[in-house]
């Protein structure tokens, strides 16, 4: 079975209150769902960690199998569109980037901890720097 973090324990009660909040406000605004209906959809969404929606930059995601050829944690530095998909651009522990696809980071990954704040800070400033 899978491994995934909560969301309260990757970024706090408060914090993820908060998130699940501002979903639940943008699907009752942009899709047109009941409040009600809304949070309950919300709350699930970052329950089941549904990459679509749960990733943001500044993230440190942590690989789900270890091995002892690739580094397990990676950071989430932005966002772009490619012809194969949504693609998360990551830079390693070890200092390494790659861009993922979204279903390549929720198959491999799963959340390890958030940004400290809502400016979205990186958890680790520079190569070989460990986030945790």
């Amino acid at each position: 079975m899978k491994r995934r973090t909560r969301i309260d324990l990757a970024l706090g009660q408060a914090r993820a209150a908060e998130l699940i909040g501002r979903y639940r406000d943008r699907l009752v605004e942009q899709d047109l769902i009941p409040p009600d209906r809304a949070l309950r959809l919300a709350c699930q969404t970052y329950c089941d960690g549904y990459v679509y929606v749960a990733a943001a930059p500044g993230q440190v995601w942590e690989r789900i199998e270890k091995d002892s050829w690739s580094s397990d944690h990676l950071l989430i530095l932005s966002f772009d569109q490619s012809w194969l998909g949504r693609i998360a651009l990551c830079e390693f522990a070890d200092g390494e980037h790659e861009e993922l696809l979204l279903d390549e980071l929720h198959e491999h990954y799963a959340l390890h901890s958030w940004p400290a704040d809502e400016g979205c800070e990186p958890s680790w400033t520079g190569p070989g720097q460990r986030p945790y």
